[in-house]
């Protein structure tokens, strides 16, 4: 893709791709250190960045706390996140002029903001091809969206060859290969698309990475076993992550799994059940919270009826045999990029174009952006009103994005940055909340919006969904308000995507001017005490901005 193309345009001399290569070391970053990219006017003077992108080789370097055992050998099951991809390493991404240092954009929390964009606007059809390319294998990152079998997902450890019922490899970690755009609104990520005048504006790129727990979640097990629904036997098809207890019963070195866990007789939609869905390998550590040991074979169809997996360790826990919970031990999760290239798409205009874009840049170019604001309120507050800073003059949606505190450094499912989910959809969690913007002193709407989790209660979910769609078309175009049905199957769940209270403030095409508008969002919690959980809301104000090249270099309005 670097060799020249031939063009069909007669306003172009030539397309083709470049490579930019980063300021300063060229590879080994790890999480929050910062990458830059400073291409040079001079061989990529005006390039398509809609169909630019960054090519980043990703390497995992987790490890198992091992404990007294001898020493793993197999690499941790560990992935992006689903909604996220290869995007879950950049926290931060920073646009300026390199002449002047004019911030043309900083778009904070950039993975949270990804994620909102691949869960309203994917189709479930691409996942699978989307895995490969970007990392972004579902809507959210629910177990069934990263099981260890998944192809989309298991790029940093690819499954191991099953034969006579045992399983062997698949414990070897993989260096995995990305190509993604990049997500900003010059780079033509929100809808509107024009060429980035690099020659006119140089731009100084500054990618910052995401800490090593938010970025990287273990890929869970794919499991069958028989369940009984209302008098019938049925075979539910299930995710499990190895970082919980498994029942099962020891005999010396070797552990059999309980049929509550897995049933390897069983099929799903004629698919047949088999060892390259655990999330177990050989050479992994396996502990009973006491001792740690290596696994040092996995079989399937094994126990007494034929229908069972058995796992042989190197050597026996201290316990005595008998009923035993087992799991994978504590993982350090760690990353390490080998290679991240900038490949830009040059679209070299002729002279008659070119001095059109000059003159045009004169007058300015807009594009789509988005503005973050963070706004705190405490736990147990029944009401809450949210001020909304009125920095940026003119804005078209607000998106208000409840971030659960205490959640904010959990690992994998539980992390409420990478998934934002209603307080009611946490384990053991009943509060339920109305909102309301106020804007001018109108409210917006006329009465409080009752958003619940759950599908079987009276609720305003269909007015909240209706809001959604209508403060995303600024900058989006909404597919799907809906996860994969594997998801949420066992769960009376409505709301199944990222949450957030939106608010469109103008038609579309057109912006909403918030000096003196005093826009703030009032929340109602239903429930009490420790339900009501502290927040920190991200605020994303998505809005036009207009770049223009003056004699004091670039400048910026909103």
């Amino acid at each position: 893709m670097d060799a020249t193309l031939e063009s069909n345009n007669p306003k172009l001399q030539n397309v083709k791709y470049v490579n930019i290569l980063p300021e300063g070391k060229q590879a080994n970053y790890k999480q929050l250190e910062r990458v830059d990219y400073m291409p040079d006017p001079s061989t990529a003077p005006y390039f398509d960045g809609a169909q630019s992108y960054l090519n980043i080789q990703v390497r995992n370097t987790s490890t198992f706390d091992d404990g007294n055992s001898a020493g793993s050998t197999a690499a941790p099951p560990v992935c992006f996140p689903a909604n996220m991809g290869v995007n879950a390493i950049f926290n931060r991404v920073l646009v300026r002029a390199k002449d002047n240092g004019q911030v043309i954009e900083d778009i904070e929390s950039y993975n949270l903001l990804n994620s909102l964009k691949n869960a309203y606007t994917k189709d479930s059809d691409i996942f699978k091809t989307m895995g490969r390319i970007t990392g972004v294998a579902g809507r959210t990152p629910c177990l069934m969206n990263q099981t260890v079998d998944n192809l989309a997902v298991n790029y940093f450890l690819p499954n191991g060859e099953v034969a006579s019922n045992a399983i062997t490899g698949g414990g070897t970690a993989a260096s995995a290969q990305f190509c993604v755009p990049v997500e900003t609104g010059i780079f033509s990520a929100f809808k509107n698309h024009q060429v980035v005048p690099n020659l006119d504006v140089p731009l100084h790129l500054q990618f910052f990475l995401e800490k090593d727990n938010v970025a990287l979640q273990v890929m869970n097990s794919n499991l069958y076993k028989t369940e009984t629904v209302n008098g019938v036997s049925v075979v539910n098809n299930y995710a499990k992550s190895p970082l919980v207890n498994h029942a099962a019963v020891k005999a010396g070195t070797e552990i059999t799994l309980d049929l509550t866990e897995c049933d390897t007789s069983l099929s799903v939609d004629g698919e047949a059940w088999d060892l390259q869905k655990l999330a177990f390998r050989v050479g992994m550590p396996l502990t009973d919270g006491t001792d740690t040991r290596i696994i040092t074979a996995i079989e399937q169809g094994t126990g007494a009826g034929g229908n069972q997996v058995k796992i042989t360790l190197d050597a026996v826990f201290s316990a005595g045999d008998g009923a035993v919970n087992v799991k994978l031990p504590a993982i350090t999760r760690s990353y390490i990029l080998d290679k991240i290239e900038l490949k830009l798409l040059l679209t070299i205009p002729d002279a008659g174009t070119m001095r059109q874009i000059r003159s045009q840049m004169a007058r300015g170019i807009s594009f789509t952006s988005s503005q973050l604001y963070k706004v705190s309120t405490a736990s147990q507050l029944v009401n809450s009103v949210l001020d909304i800073p009125e920095a940026l003059t003119k804005v078209m949606t607000l998106l208000a994005v409840p971030v659960q505190q205490d959640s904010l450094e959990a690992l994998d499912f539980a992390n409420s940055y990478v998934f934002c989910r209603p307080d009611s959809l946490l384990d053991g969690n009943t509060n339920n909340t109305n909102y309301q913007w106020q804007v001018q002193n109108t409210l917006i709407p006329n009465l409080a919006v009752d958003t619940r989790g759950a599908t079987n209660t009276q609720s305003d979910n269909a007015i909240f969904f209706n809001q959604q769609v209508m403060a995303l078309r600024h900058f989006l175009d909404v597919k799907a308000l809906a996860d994969n049905p594997l998801c949420r199957k066992t769960e009376d769940v409505d709301i199944e995507l990222p949450f957030f209270y939106p608010i469109s403030l103008s038609p579309v095409g057109m912006s909403f001017n918030l000096i003196n508008s005093a826009p703030q969002l009032r929340i109602q919690n239903t429930g009490a005490g420790a339900n009501i959980t502290a927040k920190l809301y991200h605020i994303f104000a998505i809005h036009t901005r207009i770049l223009k090249s003056t004699d004091m270099g670039a400048n910026v309005e909103f």
